[in-house]
């Protein structure tokens, strides 16, 4: 465990990793990390720190090479899993050859799963799953994740102590549109981990994007827990990549690597947005599902829908057709909407679970 003066050691580190992007622009934002690094924070509130500053300027640390840039793990809440066999063997002694791996979204950690007392990944261990987590960092493109996750899962599979029969994947958010990248560059590798996929679940994930405006107001969300970081609500103008990403929905390296194409209406001549060079579509014989929410209760009032979870609307979170943007075509059933929930009650919501429980056991093998 990290105590808190190692804490107050890594604060000091990260302040100077970040102050040429973000502090210095902040004289608020220069006295809340002062008192941070006066008084450390415990390891949890810290690992949320760390994660929040990733998702801000996480393609800024990359480029400086920093220590403070999340490396791309997967755990089981307690350990980072290794990729050799013999010791996973060690770590997951009880390995059962059905997995259930939860991607987080924009902003968070792999811990970030557990709210409320409730985990979407554990609720499936008396099923016999063995749950999985993905910690990345959320300010890199999409797609550079989407790809390093393809060939990360690819290896711990094939060290996986037992055969693989089953993967379920739930994607919250952002992890919903990394795991789409990862489908897409498993399948250009001819990786074998896409041929146990069987069911994918993504909870809100802005599979047409969501709008900027929102984007800040998620800092707000994610630090209200934690007095000791509410100075990052100072810094909700930062766009880093994986941001700007999340905006548009885009998945694949070309989308934002080549300038984007104007979207014109077909009875006026100007663009009314921008159009995904790629689309990649759903993998193909996996059951795919997907849920969206509405702040109000009202889930077929368009207003409610429109504003969707408070970061997500409806019809991007069911990756429905919209500005020149192609639908996913989710069969109707495979589609549902909750009303009332935000988009962080999306994690433990009751009935949300219930959902995630009904796709999932239905297609047990």
């Amino acid at each position: 465990m990290i105590s808190k003066n190692e804490w107050s050691d890594k604060l000091k580190n990260l302040k100077d990793d970040i102050s040429s992007k973000v502090i210095e622009n902040s004289e608020f934002a220069k006295q809340r990390v002062v008192e941070l690094l006066e008084h450390g924070l415990p390891p949890a509130q810290g690992d949320a720190l760390l994660a929040s500053f990733n998702g801000l300027v996480g393609d800024h640390l990359l480029q400086r090479n920093s220590r403070f840039a999340i490396p791309m793990v997967l755990t089981d809440h307690t350990q980072h899993l290794s990729d050799d066999p013999k010791e996973l063997e060690r770590q997951l002694p009880e390995a059962s050859s059905r997995i259930v791996l939860c991607v987080h979204g924009w902003c968070m950690a792999d811990k970030g799963w557990i709210r409320k007392g409730h985990d979407h990944g554990k609720q499936f261990i008396n099923a016999g799953y063995t749950p999985i987590y993905l910690w990345y960092n959320t300010g890199n493109h999409i797609s550079l994740n989407g790809e390093e996750f393809a060939f990360r899962l690819e290896k711990l599979l094939q060290a996986w102590p037992c055969e693989v029969k089953e993967l379920v994947i739930i994607g919250h958010s952002m992890g919903g549109l990394v795991t789409r990248s990862a489908c897409y560059y498993a399948g250009l590798n001819q990786l074998q981990w896409l041929d146990v996929l069987c069911t994918f679940i993504t909870l809100g994930t802005p599979h047409n994007g969501a709008p900027l405006a929102k984007l800040a107001c998620w800092i707000d969300e994610q630090v209200s827990a934690t007095p000791q970081l509410k100075f990052l609500k100072k810094l909700g103008e930062i766009r880093s990549s994986g941001s700007k990403d999340l905006s548009r929905g885009y998945i694949v390296h070309e989308d934002w690597q080549a300038p984007a194409i104007p979207v014109k209406q077909a009875d006026h001549d100007k663009a009314v947005g921008t159009a995904l060079i790629q689309r990649p579509s759903l993998p193909e014989s996996v059951q795919c599902y997907a849920i969206a929410s509405c702040l109000g209760k009202n889930v077929h009032d368009e207003s409610n829908r429109r504003l969707g979870d408070g970061l997500v609307p409806v019809a991007s979170a069911l990756a429905d057709s919209s500005k020149g943007v192609m639908a996913l075509n989710y069969p109707d059933d495979h589609k549902w909407v909750i009303g009332g929930v935000d988009h962080l009650d999306l994690l433990n919501h009751p009935a949300v679970a219930a959902k995630v429980s009904e796709w999932v056991l239905k297609h047990t093998v």
